[in-house]
């Protein structure tokens, strides 16, 4: 998204900033949709537990998962499974707490906790939300992804650096 926004004079950039300082929600995209949201997702992690009764899953300490080109890193990621053996989505949710890292290709985004939602291709990232696209960065309370779009928007107190060309 480099030069996404030019200032064509210091007054109009003023405006534009005072403008984005204040707003309460902006929509995004996180890079390239996902290419294959089928795709077998793979998971690193120091531990695993597993219920037997329900197969949830809880991976702890230096958790990396994989989709495709999508990745995330975090502290400790549950794995919740569809209590229904008729459900042909069987996974129901991935929830990572701790130093959450997304990314897509060259885009990232932080926060404290994401829940990835499988049967929607949805990621809702809570808690200290950063996205960093190229030179540009926004943060928020809230960040909510479509991964078949790649469209997404930040909420609460939405704050931005807007980077201008680079000078060469």
């Amino acid at each position: 998204m480099a030069g996404f926004f030019r200032f064509t004079g210091a007054a109009l950039g003023f405006v534009l900033l005072a403008q984005i300082a204040n707003a309460q929600s902006a929509a995004v995209s996180l890079g390239q949709p996902v290419a294959d949201p089928d795709a077998p997702i793979e998971v690193t992690s120091d531990s695993l537990s597993v219920d037997r009764e329900t197969g949830n899953a809880i991976f702890v300490g230096n958790v990396y998962v994989v989709q495709g080109e999508l990745t995330l890193n975090a502290d400790s990621v549950e794995v919740l499974y569809s209590d229904s053996a008729d459900d042909p989505e069987p996974l129901r949710e991935v929830i990572a707490i701790g130093n959450v890292v997304l990314v897509n290709g060259e885009d990232t985004a932080e926060a404290d906790h994401g829940v990835f939602y499988p049967p929607e291709d949805k990621i809702v990232m809570t808690g200290n939300v950063l996205l960093t696209q190229g030179r540009s960065i926004i943060a928020g309370d809230t960040f909510n992804w479509d991964m078949i779009t790649g469209k997404g928007t930040v909420e609460g107190r939405v704050r931005t650096v807007l980077q201008q060309r680079a000078s060469e």
